[in-house]
């Protein structure tokens, strides 16, 4: 056993010394490069994964309490929202330096009810979206972290399924639809790569999301703002 160990220890030393002989202005180079300009470039990541609790805050806060707002909650012909559940995930491929392809996927559901003297409604909305678009980074170097810009497109199924009870007559209709909204829109944030203050510039690490807005056209709604769209944690690999 001690003799298999010792031959499969010898033959990597030996790989290793080839590779080092066969390669030895790279290795130099990428040292020079990476100890006068400390630039990761395009090598530093290619891909990132996170979990995005952007519409957790959107849908289970914000969205509840806009429309609870406008909509006064002590006339009883108004329809009210409550928000359930919320979550997004989200991916970016590294194509140029400065400049990440995006995709997002996210699913929420909101409780809605009334109740006056004619009708009681009880029911649920569930959203289903999907986007894609191209973030650009604004920062001194060749780095797809900082502040970023990014138009893209998206679109969102919203799915309605409730019963409203009809007092006069003490019966029930369902309440049930089908919608489906396309949006385009551009959203501002920032990357933080949180190893870069440990000097770590490659290989598996974490990251920290936050957009300030999302702001746009839909064709639904024909406005569409979303403050505080994006609050996502992963990884860079």
């Amino acid at each position: 056993m001690k003799k298999t160990i010792s031959i499969i220890l010898f033959l990597f030393i030996l790989a290793n010394t080839i590779l080092a002989q066969q390669k030895p202005s790279n290795i130099v180079v990428d040292k020079f490069k990476s100890n006068n300009t400390n630039e990761n470039e395009i090598n530093s990541h290619r891909h990132s994964i996170g979990v995005d609790f952007g519409p957790t805050i959107f849908y289970m806060l914000v969205a509840p309490s806009v429309f609870n707002l406008v909509l006064p909650s002590n006339n009883p012909n108004n329809l009210k929202l409550q928000g359930n559940f919320g979550l997004g995930i989200t991916y970016t491929y590294r194509i140029l330096e400065k400049m990440d392809v995006n995709v997002d996927a996210g699913f929420y559901n909101m409780k809605t009810y009334y109740d006056n003297t004619k009708a009681t409604y009880n029911g649920n909305v569930y959203g289903l979206g999907l986007s894609a678009g191209l973030r650009f980074y604004f920062n001194s170097k060749n780095r797809a972290s900082g502040f970023f810009l990014m138009p893209k497109v998206g679109t969102t199924l919203f799915i309605t399924q409730g019963k409203e009870y009809q007092k006069d007559t003490s019966s029930y209709t369902n309440r049930n639809s089908n919608i489906w909204d396309f949006y385009v829109s551009g959203e501002m944030g920032f990357r933080i790569d949180l190893s870069r203050g440990l000097g770590v510039n490659s290989g598996i690490r974490p990251f920290l999301d936050i957009s300030i807005l999302d702001i746009g056209i839909s064709y639904k709604s024909l406005i569409r703002l979303v403050p505080l769209p994006r609050f996502a944690i992963g990884i860079l690999f």
